[in-house]
């Protein structure tokens, strides 16, 4: 039965307000020890076969939907459910363990032998089976009714995804089965995740630090999520429902008033042009920006497609991984940031490593070498080569620069002198970082701030707590730090372009552009707000700007000191503007 309306409050981690009914993601849990038998071994099955027909009815949405290449992939998967071999392997497992274990473990096993096949293609599935693994878990752990199939009332109807924190590929597991994410409800998570930033890029609202009652919430329930509030309404009362079906009409007109302006170019008042950029981690990103007039890529993050890996990946790999992208990006600029592992985007074989970023990397140059190989042989047969730009990540000192730039030499002799050799930049998102700036700028072809490593090591945040908020960057210590960066790019005459989830907002966009920023690359859904933003202010008002705000106190302050001057004009480049 509906109760009467109730409203959790959380941490806004995605503008926008969506109104649908909650579609539950349940927890995988793993029982300690002792479970197995008759019954675990029914429920695996179970499972198996309830991912299968998800799979093929899935499948079956997307050929309709002309997704031939989505539809191809699901159809896979269901015929890996069905496997006789997986099915007794499985059977066997759970003989002595929890349905999920057995699960969890089966499909493992089956992974490393196709991981370990020469065939790409075939090594290529193994990431496959483990998501076959995991959606079959998570169905044999949660109660019956904790995770039901996405309505049905309406083709592509809208879910609120409910979960206690997610992955970095479970939203795109999510909606290979064929489910619409509207928005999503998270008990826990962070809003510098991965999955946080790749819902940010799809433009999908987004609330984390719910707490555990919003996993209690009733599948199918109406609910209004309301990502800039960070507020969850359950079973809304009419006139909230009346109130929150208003707000997203005004937001979809917005949406396209934006859209509209697209042809201006993203050109101050005064007439300073600031190269705009898209963030991305998928083809469908890519498409995203394009669409939204980006001039090309500024982050192609490259780990999403390697999360289950249980090595490094080899260059055939990479490969595969690069060339859906790089077809869309021939004639564009197209910044590709070396594999950044590490924190939540952590594979099997590297957990318990405490590095990350290019000090990992330059533990196995191998490797390093091999995506160096991938990526001027891929982009010399797209023609995206003469766009590419390779960016390394978390850089410290200028010796990891050199360090790279000699395999990135060694890969160009080795693919052939008349691939094009593509810049090398470097990533500043530590306070080390900043300290070598100068010595890293001379060494580097550009630099790109990853504000959102920056603003937690300079302010002693913790990347993956709800409240590590991306407003934070409007801290004057982190603008001061920025502002360091651009005077050593000056000085070594190299642009700087800033891809951290900071670029995506607009108060903080104008603080960046002010401080001497050049380039701005945001997920596909800001880059109609960050435009008409840039549009609305002219840079020498935006410098001015940023120099008081050098000496201001804290992030509200300056948000604050954004507000007295650009309110009204700033109001109207927002999805939320009334």
């Amino acid at each position: 039965m509906v109760g009467p309306e109730r409203r959790l409050e959380g941490v806004p981690g995605a503008d926008g307000i969506v109104v649908g009914p909650v579609y539950r993601l349940a927890d995988v849990e793993m029982p300690a020890e002792g479970a197995g038998g008759p019954e675990e071994q029914a429920r695996a099955l179970t499972a198996l076969q309830a991912v299968a027909a998800r799979l093929g009815e899935a499948s079956a949405r997307m050929r309709t939907a002309g997704r031939t290449e989505e539809a191809e992939i699901l159809e896979a998967g269901q015929l890996m459910a069905e496997d006789p071999s997986l099915l007794a392997e499985v059977e066997a497992l759970a003989d002595g363990q929890s349905a999920a274990a057995a699960l969890l473990e089966a499909t493992e096993r089956q992974a490393a032998l196709l991981a370990a096949i020469p065939d790409p293609y075939l090594a290529a599935r193994a990431a496959d089976v483990r998501r076959l693994g995991r959606q079959a878990a998570r169905l044999a752990s949660g109660p019956p009714t904790s995770q039901p199939l996405p309505p049905q009332a309406g083709e592509g109807e809208q879910v609120v995804l409910v979960a206690r924190d997610l992955g970095p590929t479970d939203l795109a597991e999510l909606e290979l089965e064929g489910v619409t994410i509207g928005g999503i409800a998270l008990a826990e998570g962070s809003v510098t995740s991965h999955a946080a930033i790749v819902a940010r890029s799809l433009g999908v609202p987004l609330v984390v630090g719910l707490g555990e009652q919003v996993l209690t919430v009733g599948g199918g329930l109406t609910t209004v999520l309301d990502g800039m509030s960070g507020l969850l309404v359950i079973s809304p009362d009419q006139k909230s429902l009346r109130e929150a079906q208003a707000a997203v009409e005004r937001q979809e007109r917005r949406r396209a008033a934006l859209a509209q302006s697209r042809e201006h170019g993203a050109v101050t008042a005064d007439g300073h042009r600031i190269r705009l950029l898209v963030n991305a981690s998928t083809e469908r990103e890519v498409l995203a920006g394009l669409e939204a007039v980006a001039e090309g890529v500024g982050l192609l993050r490259t780990e999403l497609a390697f999360l289950d890996a249980t090595s490094w990946p080899d260059e055939a790999q990479h490969e595969a991984a690069l060339r859906p992208i790089f077809q869309h990006v021939a004639g564009r600029t197209v910044t590709v940031r070396t594999l950044d592992f590490g924190a939540d985007k952590t594979p099997p074989f590297l957990h318990g490593r405490a590095e990350r970023g290019i000090a990992l990397q330059l533990a196995a140059p191998g490797a390093l070498e091999a995506q160096f190989r991938a990526l001027l042989k891929v982009g010399a047969e797209t023609g995206a080569g003469a766009g590419l730009r390779i960016m390394l990540p978390l850089v410290e000192r200028a010796e990891q620069v050199e360090a790279a730039r000699r395999l990135l030499h060694a890969a160009h002799e080795s693919v052939g002198p008349e691939t094009p050799l593509p810049p090398l930049g470097a990533m500043i998102e530590t306070r080390a970082a900043v300290d070598q700036i100068d010595a890293i700028a001379a060494v580097a072809d550009f630099l790109s701030i990853g504000t959102n490593d920056l603003v937690h090591d300079l302010l002693g945040l913790d990347r993956l707590t709800p409240a590590a908020t991306v407003r934070s960057a409007a801290d004057p210590r982190v603008l001061r730090a920025v502002g360091a960066v651009t005077a050593a790019a000056r000085n070594h005459d190299r642009s700087v372009e800033v891809c951290g989830e900071a670029a995506g907002d607009p108060r903080i966009a104008i603080m960046l552009i002010g401080l001497g920023v050049s380039e701005l690359s945001v997920a596909p859904s800001r880059l109609d707000e960050v435009r008409a933003a840039i549009r609305a202010v002219a840079l020498a008002e935006a410098a001015h700007l940023a120099e008081t705000a050098l000496t201001l106190g804290s992030a509200d302050a300056v948000l604050a000191l954004v507000d007295s001057g650009l309110a009204e004009r700033l109001q109207s480049a927002r999805l939320s503007s009334e």
